[in-house]
């Protein structure tokens, strides 16, 4: 890689860094492009020559994480039911998003944040909910509709939990652990045992 292209990256993932931490601390709406481009030490026009709206920060790297997802989705261990199975990819994609900070997270991306226009979210979380169900269906061989269900039901669980915890001001920690425990209950009817134990999210 170039020194130019090295330092498109390192400007980029500043900018993705800045807005996370403005965005936890002053709220998405009250945090401006403006701000996010002086605290990363470039001009606006150089924030939109890397995203097309403010909204673009929270999803940035949620293809990445949703790789992640599918990749567990692909590698079932023996023994694994559907459910046991997606629930751990839920969980490798939820530590992913602790990784990389809540609100530019998955979690981030799941919650109902403002995004650039109401068809761009419908989309998107079409997409997400695709990917997942037809890796989940070819792993295990279970019908489309079934894995549709069982990954709508966890990302529901995930969304709204999370959504919650924000609200409340819980730290990202513990609402991830939430998250995943809710995820966990909401697979229990699909035969994931609901008392599984996640593993612990190491802090950052």
């Amino acid at each position: 890689m170039s020194l130019r292209e090295r330092k498109k990256q390192r400007t980029r993932q500043a900018l993705i860094d800045i807005a996370g931490r403005l965005f936890d601390e002053q709220g998405y709406e009250a945090t401006t492009v403006d701000q996010i481009a002086a605290a990363a030490g470039v001009s606006t026009r150089t924030f939109f020559t890397y995203f097309r709206h403010k909204a673009d920060v929270l999803h940035t790297n949620s293809a990445e994480r949703l790789d992640a997802g599918v990749a567990v989705l692909g590698s079932p261990e023996p023994g694994e039911t559907p459910a046991e199975l997606l629930a751990r990819a839920f969980e490798v994609m939820l530590a992913e998003s602790w990784e990389l900070g809540l609100t530019a997270g998955l979690v981030g991306a799941a919650v109902n944040l403002p995004i650039e226009s109401p068809r761009a979210s419908v989309d998107r979380s079409n997409a997400r909910l695709e990917r997942l169900a037809a890796a989940l269906s070819a792993a295990c061989g279970i019908d489309r509709m079934t894995a549709y269900a069982m990954v709508g039901a966890a990302i529901g669980a995930v969304s709204a939990t999370a959504a919650v915890s924000l609200s409340e001001g819980r730290p990202d920690e513990e609402t991830l652990a939430e998250a995943a425990r809710a995820c966990r209950r909401a697979l229990a009817g699909f035969g994931h045992p609901p008392d599984r134990q996640a593993p612990p999210l190491d802090p950052i």
